[in-house]
């Protein structure tokens, strides 16, 4: 029974069951320079990050409905929710300074 629900899990998970040719995925198979490493890694870095950003603050949300009223976890709460703000500030303002000087130089940085 587990070896059938973990042999289920694989297919649902596989590259064929969601029927997507790896040739079609266009990923470097080497990279020659620094810059095409940063090229396929920056999309990846900016999601997570915001994505983590993101969880944080629902993190401090959470941590604010329930502190019931206590000023300390109150308070405790807000700096994270702050500092999430601040986070999130920073990976989309990065990423948006990288678009700028992609547009302004004609470079291909982000692969978007």
């Amino acid at each position: 029974m587990v070896s059938r629900l973990w042999q289920l899990i694989e297919n649902l998970i596989s590259v064929q069951a969601l029927n997507i040719d790896p040739a079609d995925l266009s990923l470097p198979t080497t990279f020659g320079d620094l810059g095409s490493v940063v090229a396929a890694a920056l999309p990846l870095i900016v999601s997570a990050t915001g994505l983590l950003m993101f969880a944080y603050l629902i993190f401090g949300g959470l941590k604010y409905i329930t502190a019931s009223g206590d000023s300390k976890q109150i308070q405790e709460a807000v700096k994270t929710i702050t500092n999430a703000i601040i986070g999130l500030t920073i990976v989309f303002g990065s990423f948006w300074v990288v678009r700028i000087i992609e547009t302004v130089f004609g470079l291909k940085i982000t692969g978007f």
